[in-house]
């Protein structure tokens, strides 16, 4: 069996915490959703579901690991809940 060298170990490493810390932060989702309607309040919009999921989308679209995982589930969640209303 081949040895790796200490550059694909740690790329290997990198990676696995990438994806460790992506379905970790899918669990914040609720406290992203908050955050996204505390911040429409803030700004004076009413937090109708176009607005949030606009908020939400923008969460979702970030370079930050945690916060693009918790962004992109709190979107997938809101969606599901509309779906479930209509």
């Amino acid at each position: 069996m081949a040895q790796k060298t200490p550059e694909q170990l740690a790329q290997e490493f990198e990676g696995r915490k990438a994806k460790g810390l992506a379905k970790g932060a899918a669990a914040y989702w609720p406290n992203i959703m908050a955050n996204a309607v505390l911040r429409l309040v803030a700004a004076g919009t009413e937090p109708t579901v176009g607005a949030l999921t606009e908020a939400l989308e923008k969460d979702a679209a970030a370079s930050d690991p945690p916060l693009k995982a918790g962004g992109a589930e709190a979107l997938a969640r809101l969606k599901q809940a509309v779906a479930k209303a209509s």
